[in-house]
């Protein structure tokens, strides 16, 4: 069993500090480091000592204070290390306040540390990298999540050069927040610190240095520009080159959560497979079980699993040879709405996050388009006439579009009558338990899309995927082969969908068993879901929600179609 150990702090409040100058999540940072190395790393949670303004004293025979004041983490630095002599791995994690001295040497601030005496205050960063190399263990890992310029934040000056200088020489791994002269931001809607959050995602995999360090400066860009911060870069620095091909840590595919942000940061999601035995799939007489091929890629649009997906169909026959696919959608549990750490230009829209129990239904698998449209649209009227051929553009294999919310319900009518089961438009909740098919990324595809997989505006990216091809009209039903876990297609992109459901500007009173949320007002308004080729990417993720009138056709808006059945 690995020898490991590490030493975590973690400082908010600063007893000479303004109350301006203190931190909010470095805390929480410190926790969830914790949390990580012993729940995926193979840390002993004995031999991970937390230091923090909240922890309390540990140890069964003799108690350990940890508050970290500049005299505790001394004595732990001093005493408390005698057990990580020749560890496999020691790790020094803090996230706080860094300043530089009149010597030019580094300093990390204690909580009763005074910026006015550093010397005399706080702790030379050399008498920390002093005592973890009298431990000769063999992999030592420095972490500091501290500002690296004098602003006010965490740190002062172009702080952490020394330390650089002297960890490199020493053959210590150090991985500082930022470059030198920027800043280290801490995010309120993730609480936490953007570097550490980022750093959590980028260690749950077997990253070497290299691999870690260009993770953590794409990632950390995405979560600044997200919540309007300015840039940092993490930086990597290595004792030697031999390092930087060896991972950093082995890690399990244990999903790791970081309390308390609202965010789940599962690499097993990495590969979005869906385990059908948690869901519900009722037989249904006439079925056809087919395979197909599910992709998932990665935040940088790379392709990052590819599998045979399974599920099953049933095909209705509209007449003169135009088929409709429908496709078994399992009945089961899922999460609706989006966490904070999602891209979204209206937030308060798809919040709050709430349970929605789904019952089986079938779905058609791909919006209906134009050549169903005109056979159905050519049977009798049921309330309201609607034209067969309300827009000219695209094949007969393109999706409708020019329809209202009114037509699209007279076409399921139609439909109904003929075929002697209900159609309907998907509720709201059926329509995003059916996109994520089991998935909790913004896209069934994962973390970002790509115009190979979908038809959106991909002169704008979501993540760090490369621009694409943006094709400024609809694309034919089938063109993307990829589906997702249920065999569905064009879930992400080509055409708004509406839903049978009025608008609601917040999911505060949703209704929580699959069923459309209908008001009884005069409500004109009615949900649209999936975004369009005319969309940016935020706009085509699975959470991602609209509204227009329910008798303003337009160029981008179509349907697809539900069918209820008993189980």
């Amino acid at each position: 069993m690995a020898n490991n150990w590490a030493i975590v702090v973690g400082i908010n409040h600063y007893e000479f500090f303004v109350e301006s100058e203190c931190l909010k999540y470095a805390v929480h940072d410190a926790e969830c480091i914790k949390e990580f190395l012993c729940n995926q790393a193979g840390f002993d949670t004995d031999q991970v000592l937390l230091c923090s303004d909240k922890s309390e004293p540990v140890g069964n025979r003799r108690k350990i204070p940890t508050r970290p004041t500049r005299t505790i983490l001394r004595s732990i630095l001093l005493d408390e290390l005698q057990g990580a002599e020749r560890a496999d791995n020691l790790w020094f994690f803090f996230s706080g306040h860094g300043m530089i001295g009149d010597d030019n040497h580094d300093y990390l601030m204690p909580c009763d540390g005074r910026s006015r005496d550093l010397e005399g205050t706080a702790i030379p960063v050399d008498f920390v990298i002093r005592r973890l190399m009298e431990c000769r263990a063999k992999n030592i890992v420095m972490i500091m999540d501290m500002c690296r310029r004098s602003d006010g934040s965490k740190g002062n000056n172009e702080v952490g050069a020394h330390t650089a200088k002297v960890a490199k020489q020493e053959g210590i791994v150090t991985i500082f927040s930022c470059d030198r002269g920027q800043k280290s931001y801490e995010i309120k809607e993730l609480q936490q610190g953007s570097f550490t959050y980022a750093l959590l995602e980028g260690l749950a995999t077997d990253k070497t240095p290299v691999e870690l360090e260009k993770y953590l400066q794409n990632r950390v860009f995405e979560i600044n520009r997200d919540y309007r911060k300015n840039n940092q870069k993490p930086i990597i620095s290595l004792g030697s080159a031999q390092m930087s091909n060896v991972p950093l840590l082995k890690v399990t595919n244990k999903p790791f959560s970081q309390k308390n942000s609202k965010v789940f940061v599962d690499k097993a999601s990495v590969s979005s497979r869906v385990d059908r035995a948690t869901f519900v799939t009722p037989a249904i007489p006439g079925a056809t079980e087919f395979s197909f091929e599910v992709i998932t890629i990665d935040a940088h649009g790379r392709e990052a699993d590819r599998y045979q997906g399974q599920a099953q169909y049933l095909v209705e026959e509209l007449g003169n040879g135009i088929r409709l696919e429908m496709m078994v959608i399992p009945g089961g549990e899922f999460l609706m709405g989006s966490p904070d750490s999602e891209r979204r230009l209206y937030p308060a829209e798809e919040s709050p996050m709430h349970s929605v129990k789904v019952q089986p239904f079938l779905m058609s698998k791909y919006p209906i388009t134009k050549a169903q449209w005109r056979e159905v649209a050519a049977l009798p009227k049921i309330n309201r006439e609607i034209q067969l051929r309300p827009c000219r553009q695209g094949s007969a294999n393109h999706p409708i579009v020019q329809i209202s919310w009114y037509d699209a319900v007279e076409f399921c009518d139609r439909l109904s009558k003929k075929m002697g089961n209900e159609y309907r438009l998907p509720s709201e909740s059926e329509w995003e338990y059916a996109c994520r098919a089991g998935t909790t990324t913004p896209f069934h595809f994962g973390e970002t899309i790509t115009s190979i997989l979908a038809n959106y505006d991909s002169n704008y990216t979501y993540r760090s995927e490369p621009k694409g091809t943006y094709r400024q009209t609809t694309t034919q039903a089938g063109s993307f082969l990829s589906g997702n876990a249920f065999g569905l297609l064009d879930m992400h992109g080509n055409i708004w969908e509406w839903c049978m459901d009025h608008w609601h500007e917040n999911y505060i009173a949703a209704p929580a068993t699959g069923g459309a949320w209908l008001d009884i007002s005069g409500n004109q308004n009615r949900v649209l879901r999936g975004g369009s080729w005319r969309n940016e990417p935020e706009f085509c993720r699975s959470a991602s929600r609209s509204f227009s009138d329910g008798n303003s056709p337009s160029h981008n808006i179509g349907f697809r179609v539900n069918r209820s059945f008993q189980i």
